[in-house]
């Protein structure tokens, strides 16, 4: 990181080079959402406001073992290695050469008077070579300070797969604890079913009941007994995206998560931060100003390619045909110069990169803005979603107290001989496909919360 420092400072240097010097966008944002929260922050990790232990151990594992997350860190020093290559490359380039070698001359022999004998002679040579681009337009500046830019939008697309990690761990676990429970209640649904399927059996056996209150109630639990297949398929599914999710393979999570657990609960609001503030939280939109960033430097490079480049170069070097000989005054050579390069004609070429360089600048500017566009729409919609699906919850739970009542009273009529126990079957039907809702509804408002806090960028979980 320290080196990626030196390296921006570097890049600094192109304030006096050509091409627009880099000025970062400003978005309009609202004022304020839609629904009110507080914005002040608390300082811990966003997914802590679930205050399940559990969850956010598997979040601590995913992080470290996850090889997405492991490929775009790499990403990120690679990027930053370019970044320092290409700062390097502005500076005075120095090599040290050296080699040795033994040669044969053959003899030869025209006439009998030029006759020659084979010789063998020693050669030996070492020397120095400098050689150093003078940045006269700011063009390697520039290419540094896009190199520089396109680092820093690699950290930034980095973090935005940190974010996804964290949001399919957090989803996946909370739908998996959301099938565990409807499980339960699928379970139970069948053993009351079951039971009833037994009671009306003896009730027509007796000449108290009908046969069609038996039909109904064998019809009723053959209908219980077939949701269970697709909702152990589902928890599976889950389980096993958890364990790829953290590194391992499918079926490793299935001891420590086999034991039924409740659906996580938000027990915090969701501090969301001021609208503004969505431009410096979400990976994504720091990623989409990073390229505008790195694509205005290209400008610069492009356009100083227009105009001349100049170099100066040279070598000091030692030669001799033994090794004894090279620190002979004789032995010395050098030589220094300038190279200047005028481009004259190149069809075009040039002038059409400069065209180019702009146009991208202008996309990327135009992509960052329909981002935080994006963005801000799905803060708003995952805030409304998340808002209504509270309510939802609150009136499902309600219902389901109710409902429990009623199958209680009708229970009760029906032992007393007050009432047909038709209506005991379709109290106890009602309150249990209430608790399916109930529970599809915790996990609706728990993966809700989850795509509100990723909307903005991670976010903080607030007291």
């Amino acid at each position: 990181m320290k080196r990626l420092v030196v390296v921006a400072a570097l890049a600094a240097l192109a304030g006096c080079g050509l091409g627009p010097d880099y000025q970062p966008p400003r978005a309009e944002t609202p004022a304020e959402w839609s629904v009110p929260l507080a914005t002040q922050a608390r300082g811990e990790e966003w997914w802590q406001a679930f205050d399940d232990p559990q969850m956010a151990a598997l979040v601590v594992r995913a992080l470290a073992a996850n090889p997405n997350l492991m490929a775009a860190e790499a990403s990120v020093r690679a990027a930053r290695a370019l970044a320092e290559k290409q700062a390097g490359g502005s500076l005075p380039q120095l090599d040290l050469s050296g080699d040795a070698s033994r040669a044969r001359t053959p003899a030869t022999q025209s006439t009998a008077a030029t006759k020659t004998k084979a010789q063998v002679a020693n050669s030996f040579a070492t020397g120095f070579d400098a050689s150093w681009e003078l940045d006269l337009w700011g063009k390697l500046a520039r290419g540094v300070e896009a190199a520089v830019a396109s680092a820093e939008a690699s950290r930034a697309e980095a973090d935005g797969v940190r974010l996804t990690l964290i949001g399919d761990v957090l989803r996946n676990y909370t739908e998996l604890r959301g099938y565990q429970l409807r499980l339960k209640v699928a379970g139970e649904t069948v053993a009351a079913y079951a039971d009833t399927v037994d009671l009306t059996r003896v009730q027509f056996n007796a000449g108290t009941g009908t046969g069609l209150a038996v039909v109904r109630a064998e019809a009723q639990l053959a209908s219980s007994r077939a949701d269970l297949p697709s909702l152990q398929a589902q928890l599976r599914v889950r389980l096993h995206a958890l364990s790829i999710l953290t590194g391992q393979a499918p079926a490793a999570l299935a001891a420590l998560l086999g034991e039924n657990k409740p659906v996580p609960r938000l027990i915090a609001r969701p501090g969301l931060g001021m609208p503004a503030d969505l431009v410096r939280q979400r990976p994504d939109l720091r990623q989409a100003e990073r390229e505008l960033a790195s694509a205005t430097a290209e400008i610069g490079v492009a356009e100083a390619d227009l105009y001349p480049t100049l170099s100066l170069g040279g070598s000091i070097g030692l030669s001799a045909a033994s090794a004894g000989s090279l620190v002979e005054l004789a032995a010395r050579s050098w030589s220094f110069g300038p190279s200047l390069v005028l481009p004259l004609f190149d069809g075009g070429t040039r002038r059409a990169e400069l065209a180019y360089r702009r146009a991208k600048a202008e996309q990327a500017e135009a992509a960052w803005r329909q981002s935080v566009l994006t963005a801000l729409a799905e803060v708003e919609d995952a805030l409304i979603t998340w808002d209504r699906q509270q309510a939802r919850r609150d009136g499902l739970i309600a219902a389901v107290h109710t409902s429990r009542a009623a199958f209680d009273l009708a229970a009760e009529l029906n032992a007393k001989g007050m009432s047909d126990y038709l209506d005991v079957l379709d109290a106890q039907r009602e309150l249990r496909s209430l608790e399916a809702q109930l529970a599809e509804a915790e996990v609706a408002a728990a993966t809700d919360a989850i795509t509100l806090y990723k909307a903005v960028g991670g976010g903080v979980a607030l007291p």
